[in-house]
């Protein structure tokens, strides 16, 4: 029997994403070990150097909150679009299979946690299942595990 499987496309700067990401994975894995019935993830990191290709499955975005600015002077923060990602959703129409984004951030910054993930989804029409800060804790991953197992195979 095949395992089923979520895949998670995702940015990551400052390594924070990438180490959630590889984290969610490892538990995932723990999790199927556990029963067979439970998802493993599959994942896809997206960069400047990312030639965008047909998305074959449904999938999840994670994006980091990347902001610059905000200093005594201009204390106001510019979010950097993420331009390889909408590369990649607008290529061959993946944006068709994208199932939700989830944001990473910091709640220092207010009204912007989590801006780039919320500017996508609204963007795209499509929903902001979850949100964690920095590099997540153990309760994030089981969170976020649970919402993307029940959004990907919701009856």
């Amino acid at each position: 029997m095949m395992n089923k499987k979520i895949t998670i496309v995702y940015m990551s700067f400052s390594g924070n994403v990438r180490s959630f990401t590889h984290r969610l994975q490892e538990y995932a894995a723990q999790q199927n070990h556990l029963n067979n019935d439970n998802p493993v993830i599959e994942l896809l990191e997206i960069s400047e150097q990312t030639i965008p290709v047909k998305s074959e499955t449904n999938f999840f975005v994670i994006l980091p909150t990347y902001m610059v600015g905000g200093s005594k002077f201009t204390p106001t923060l510019t979010e950097i679009l993420t331009n390889p990602m909408r590369d990649y959703l607008e290529t061959d129409n993946n944006i068709e299979n994208c199932l939700g984004f989830i944001g990473s951030g910091n709640l220092t910054l207010g009204k912007m946690f989590v801006i780039t993930a919320k500017t996508y989804a609204r963007d795209y029409n499509l929903p902001l299942l979850a949100a964690f800060e920095s590099r997540g804790t153990t309760r994030d991953i089981e969170r976020i595990y649970k919402v993307l197992t029940d959004k990907a195979f919701e009856k």
